[in-house]
C-alpha cells in the first residue's frame, strides 16, 4: 500500500519561524554572559561554569534528539513536539518576572539549551526533507543565512537593555518563541518522505569523506566560541568597551559570518572541496588569536571578522554533507547539533580549568593576558589541523 504523501512545508515558513526561535537561541549563546555579569555580578568562572552546563544539556537534547522524536511520534505530530518545545522556552524565560535570583539564570540556560538542541534537528529536517542537491543547498543557504541575520541582529537590539533591564532580554526570548508558535499552521503535520534515490543521485562518495573533515572542524569551531563568549565581556572591558556598545561589538563576527555565508550561497561552487575547510580552519585561528590579544579596538574587529568568516563557512558545509549524507533524518540533524554542544561544553571547560589552575578568586585582568587559554586552544586547533590532513590525504 503507498504511503500518503505529505506536503512539503513552505521554505518561507521554515525561515520565518527559524528567524524567531533563533534570535532566542542566540542569547542563550551569545547574550547570556552578558546578562550574567551585568544583572547577576558572575564573573569569569561563573559564566564558564554556566556554558559547561549548557553544553553539558545541549549534547544530550541533541544526542537524545531522535530517540525523544520517535517516542512521542506514535501519540502527536512533530509539529506539535515543536510548540511545545517553544512553549517549555517561553514559560522557563518568564522566571526574571518572579523571581531575582540567579538560579533564573542557571535554570532558564539548561532548560532553554536542552529544548533548543531538540528543537533543531526536527527544524532541519522539515528544512531539507524532500530537497536535493542545489535545492537542498539553496535551502540550507536560505536559512544559514536568515539564522545567523537573527543571531547577529539579536545582539544589537539587546543593547539599550543591557544598562537597566539586562534580565528583561531573557523574557523577550519567550516572547520571540510564542510568536514562533504562529508560523506552524503552515507546517505540515510531519516532514515528506527524503526519496533514497534523489539522494543517492546526488550525494557521491566523496560527501562522507568531506563529511569526516567537516566534523573536525565543527566542534573545534565551537571549542573557540565557547572560549570567547564567556570571556568577551571581559576583552571588551579590557579595552574599555562602553556597556551599550558592547553587544554591538560581538555582533562583528556574526555579520561576517552571514556575508561570508551568502557569498558561498550565491556562487554555489564550494561543496566537494576540501579547500573551503581549510581556509575556514585557519581563518578561525587566526581570528582567535587578534581577539584575546587585542589591545585596541580595530584589532579586536580584524579578529572578529576573520573568525566569523570561518564559523560562517564551517557551519555551512557542516550541515550540508551531514542533511546529505544522512538523507535529511532528525538523528543526522541530531549529530550535527551535538558536535556543535560538544564544542560549546569543551571551551568553557578549557576556559574554566585555566581559571581553576590560577586560583582566582576574583576576576582575571585583561592586562594579565589569557596566554595559558591561548595556548590551550591552539593545541585544539594543531589537532584539528592534523586531523583535518589525515582525512584529506585518506581521501584521494
Amino acid at each position: 500500500m503507498n504511503q500518503p504523501h505529505i506536503k512539503q512545508t513552505p521554505l518561507t515558513a521554515s525561515l520565518a519561524l527559524t528567524g524567531l526561535a533563533s534570535s532566542g537561541t542566540s542569547v542563550i549563546w551569545n547574550g547570556l554572559p552578558f546578562i550574567a555579569k551585568r544583572d547577576y555580578g558572575f564573573g569569569e568562572t561563573e559564566n564558564l561554569a554556566l556554558y559547561v552546563l549548557i553544553g553539558i544539556v545541549y549534547v544530550t537534547g541533541a544526542l537524545t534528539s531522535g530517540v525523544c522524536t520517535r517516542l512521542f511520534r506514535p501519540y502527536i505530530s512533530m509539529r506539535t513536539i515543536i510548540a511545545l518545545l517553544l512553549c517549555t522556552i517561553a514559560l522557563v524565560c518568564s522566571l526574571p518576572l518572579m523571581f531575582a535570583g540567579s538560579f533564573v539564570i542557571w535554570t532558564s540556560g539548561a532548560v532553554a539549551g536542552f529544548c533548543s538542541a531538540w528543537l533543531w534537528p526536527i527544524v532541519e529536517s522539515y528544512l531539507v526533507a524532500g530537497r536535493h542537491g542545489p535545492e537542498m543547498r539553496r535551502a540550507i543557504g536560505w536559512w544559514n543565512i536568515v539564522w545567523m541575520v537573527a543571531v547577529a541582529s539579536s545582539m544589537i537590539a539587546m543593547a539599550p537593555l543591557m544598562d537597566k533591564y539586562a534580565s528583561m532580554v531573557i523574557v523577550s526570548i519567550g516572547c520571540l518563541n510564542l510568536i514562533a508558535i504562529g508560523i506552524l499552521p503552515w507546517y505540515s503535520k510531519n516532514p515528506p518522505a527524503h526519496d533514497v534515490a534523489s539522494s543517492s543521485e546526488h550525494v557521491p562518495e566523496s560527501y562522507r569523506d568531506l563529511l569526516r573533515g567537516a566534523r573536525v572542524l565543527l566542534p573545534l569551531s565551537y571549542v573557540i566560541n565557547g572560549v570567547l563568549a564567556p570571556l568577551l565581556p571581559f576583552v571588551l572591558a579590557g579595552i574599555a568597551i562602553d556597556i551599550f556598545w558592547q553587544t554591538p561589538v560581538v555582533s562583528i563576527w556574526m555579520f561576517a559570518r552571514v556575508i561570508v555565508t551568502a557569498i558561498m550561497w550565491k556562487s554555489g561552487r564550494w561543496h566537494g572541496k576540501w579547500s573551503v575547510l581549510w581556509v575556514a580552519i585557519f581563518a578561525m585561528a587566526t581570528g582567535f588569536l587578534f581577539i584575546l590579544s587585542a589591545l585596541t579596538l580595530p584589532l579586536l574587529i580584524i579578529g572578529l571578522v576573520l573568525f566569523g568568516a570561518g564559523m560562517g563557512a564551517t557551519y555551512y558545509v557542516a550541515l550540508y554533507y551531514a542533511m546529505s549524507v544522512g538523507r535529511a533524518e532528525i538523528d543526522a540533524g541530531g549529530k550535527h547539533e551535538a558536535f556543535i554542544g560538544m564544542g560549546y561544553m569543551a571551551g568553557p571547560l578549557v576556559g574554566l580549568s585555566y581559571l581553576q589552575i590560577a586560583d582566582s578568586g576574583t576576576d582575571v585582568a585583561v592586562a594579565s593576558g589569557f596566554g595559558p587559554i591561548i595556548y590551550v586552544v591552539l593545541a585544539f586547533l594543531a589537532l584539528g589541523i592534523a586531523a583535518l590532513a589525515v582525512f584529506c590525504i585518506k581521501a584521494r
